[in-house]
C-alpha cells in the first residue's frame, strides 16, 4: 500500500516541495540564528574550518556579544583563539567574551547558564561530548530566552542529539578574488547537513557554502542554491 502511494505522488509535487526545501534553506542562513546547532569537522585537520562556520553563523546576529566557552585542554590541544582571524571572517574580537574552564563538566555548565541568559547574541562552545539530555535542555533553554547555541563537536561525532541541525564541515578552496586572480576570495566550506529537524528533505546532502563579505553571512554558492545535480549524499565524499 505504501508502494502504491509513493507510486502515485505526482513527481512536479515532490520536487516543488524539494526545491522549497532549497529555497528556504537559503533564506534561513541568512536571517538570524536560532535554534541549537552542531558543527563537526570532517576530519581532525578541518577543526578550523569548523570554527570558522561557527563565526559565520554567529555572525547573523548582530546585537549582544557572544559567549565562547572552551576548556583549557581544547587551548592546549588547538590554541589560542586568533583575534586576528575573527577579525578576517569580519567578527569583531570585541564582542566575544571568553569563557575558559578547568574541565568538560565545567564547560557543559557555562553552556547551559549562557543558554537561558537573554543578554548574550550567540553562544559558541566547544564539546568533547553532548548526549541526548544535555542538548534537549539547551532546546527548551533556547525557547524561553531565544539565545542560540552553536555546539563545535570532535570528528567523532555521532548518533542522535536534540539539536536542530549537525553539519558535517570540511575546509574548501576558496572563492576566486575579483580583483586578484592570485589572491585568496571568500572563504568556502564543503558542508553536508547530517541531521535536521529544519529540513529533514535536505538530510544527508552535501553543500558548497561561503562567506558573503557584503552583508556578513555564510550563503550557499549560487550553483547549488537551487538543488542543482552537484549536491550529492555524504558518502561520495568518501572517494
Amino acid at each position: 500500500m505504501a508502494r502504491a502511494i509513493l507510486h502515485d505522488l505526482p513527481l512536479k509535487h515532490f520536487s516543488a516541495r524539494v526545491e522549497g526545501e532549497a529555497a528556504r534553506l537559503e533564506e534561513r542562513l541568512g536571517a538570524p540564528l536560532q535554534g541549537v546547532h552542531e558543527i563537526a569537522p570532517a576530519a581532525f585537520a578541518d577543526m578550523a574550518a569548523a570554527l570558522g562556520l561557527a563565526v559565520g553563523f554567529a555572525q547573523t546576529r548582530l546585537h549582544g556579544g557572544w559567549l565562547w566557552v572552551r576548556t583549557r585542554r581544547q587551548r592546549l590541544d588547538l590554541g589560542r583563539i586568533s583575534a586576528r582571524g575573527l577579525a578576517a571572517l569580519g567578527a569583531d574580537p570585541a564582542r566575544v567574551m571568553l569563557v575558559e574552564t578547568r574541565d568538560h563538566t565545567a564547560a557543559l555548565r557555562a553552556i547551559d547558564e549562557a543558554a537561558r541568559s537573554r543578554a548574550i547574541g550567540a553562544v559558541i562552545a566547544e564539546v568533547e561530548s553532548a548526549d541526548f539530555t544535555f542538548t534537549r535542555r539547551l532546546a527548551l533553554a533556547h525557547e524561553a530566552s531565544a539565545t542560540p547555541v552553536i555546539l563545535v563537536r570532535s570528528w567523532r561525532t555521532e548518533g542522535a542529539t536534540a539539536a536542530h541541525n549537525r553539519w558535517r564541515v570540511a575546509a574548501a578552496p576558496s572563492a576566486p578574488n575579483a580583483f586578484d586572480p592570485r589572491a585568496p576570495g571568500c572563504p568556502r566550506w564543503q558542508v553536508t547537513l547530517e541531521r535536521s529537524r529544519e529540513f529533514p528533505q535536505r538530510a544527508g546532502e552535501t553543500f558548497l557554502m561561503e562567506m558573503d563579505d557584503a552583508p556578513l553571512r555564510v550563503r550557499l554558492v549560487p550553483t547549488l542554491a537551487d538543488g542543482a545535480p552537484e549536491t550529492r549524499p555524504h558518502h561520495a565524499l568518501a572517494g
